[in-house]
């Protein structure tokens, strides 16, 4: 194994745990932004409203929007793709044909690449730009997008605004929040465990994943369990590197209790590393989002948990917004929507399983059924 693979423990926590107000006074919580912003919160309450309902009237004559998205391609997880195709489903509902154009990046590829990608999908003069906030460098390249006011940003898989845009947010922050997630699954294995034993985590490069998902997990268990981490590495959204970190944790610590795992990814190539080392079933894994690939693993007993994300409403919530936009009707959309989670455990019955696929697939189904 490349020793410059993986840095030692202590090198991660002062990577991760240091610098972390700094990073969190970057943002607000979603609770602290509605406090802040009363008005926010009826405005998600009825906006929530209008995106739970499966039958749309159609408003009459509406020119198609250009769409542009730019998002994380070639990971196991299928989030963004559902989120894509139950965008374009629920405005087809309204009777309305998009014309929407995809920009594909790595998540651990070179900031260059990623700004010239994004500025690649500016060029198509859209009218709606969707995009992901993970780190500084994206911050930087949307930057000149909402100062212009053209085209209207949305940015998915973020419900944390940040302070310094206050003057001039994006149109829409949408996605399921992060930090929520982590909680509900910190709070899993604290139950599963008595808050008792030794764990492992397994983070995503630095950025705002890192961040909401790992650190929020770790201060849990540090402030409210007795749980000791024992062994951290940062492996990217990377299934061979963490499968090779789990190796490397199993072969150090095989006393462990679990392995936090913080995207789709990362959980599928610690199975593969647990089953490797004769540890699947003996260590408890986690899975990060309940779509496909992490169903299916639930169902062959391969991972012991996921926190589930009702997944298409992300989709429709960007559709709707749209909609109401093209209307006139801007001011009846939330800055924030963050969707709903379901906790999905190994063992789960047949009947609750297809209850939440149909609920989290409600739009994207139609897609793969076509």
């Amino acid at each position: 194994m490349n020793p410059k693979l993986f840095l030692p423990l202590i090198v991660f926590l002062s990577l991760l745990l240091l610098p972390h107000m700094a990073e969190a006074d970057k943002y607000y919580t979603l609770d602290k932004y509605i406090e802040t912003h009363p008005a926010e919160k009826i405005r998600e309450d009825n906006f929530k409203k209008i995106i739970s309902k499966n039958n749309v009237q159609r408003p009459g004559k509406i020119p198609p929007p250009k769409i542009a998205i730019v998002y994380p391609g070639g990971q196991v997880s299928d989030y963004w793709r559902r989120s894509i195709s139950s965008l374009k489903n629920r405005l087809n509902q309204y009777g309305v044909t998009p014309e929407i154009l995809i920009f594909s990046i790595k998540t651990s590829g070179d900031p260059t690449k990623h700004a010239a990608t994004f500025r690649k999908a500016l060029q198509t003069d859209p009218d709606y730009l969707i995009s992901t906030l993970d780190a500084q460098r994206h911050q930087r390249m949307i930057e000149p997008a909402l100062l212009s006011g053209k085209p209207r940003i949305i940015l998915q898989n973020i419900t944390t605004p940040l302070k310094e845009w206050d003057d001039k947010q994006p149109f829409m922050y949408v996605g399921f929040d992060h930090a929520e997630g982590a909680t509900i699954l910190a709070r899993y294995f604290e139950h599963k465990t008595g808050g008792l034993g030794n764990y492992a985590v397994l983070l995503p490069d630095p950025g705002y994943l890192n961040e909401e998902r790992g650190r929020t997990f770790i201060s849990y268990m540090d402030n409210k369990t007795s749980l000791k981490l024992v062994s951290l590495f940062q492996t990217g959204i990377n299934k061979e590197k963490a499968r090779l970190a789990t190796r490397n944790i199993v072969r150090k610590h095989p006393e462990i209790k679990f392995i936090y795992a913080c995207s789709t990814d990362i959980a599928l190539g610690a199975v593969e590393g647990l089953r490797e080392t004769g540890y699947l079933g003996r260590i408890m894994i986690n899975g990060w989002g309940g779509g496909s690939p992490e169903i299916d693993a639930i169902k062959k007993g391969e991972l012991d948990v996921t926190i589930m994300r009702i997944n298409d409403d992300n989709g429709v919530a960007i559709a709707d917004a749209i909609i109401l936009d093209l209307l006139g009707k801007d001011s009846q959309i939330p800055l924030v929507f963050s969707g709903r989670f379901e906790i999905l455990e190994k063992g789960i019955s047949e009947k609750r399983l297809q209850q939440l696929q149909q609920e989290s697939f409600r739009y994207s189904s139609l897609q793969e059924d076509n």
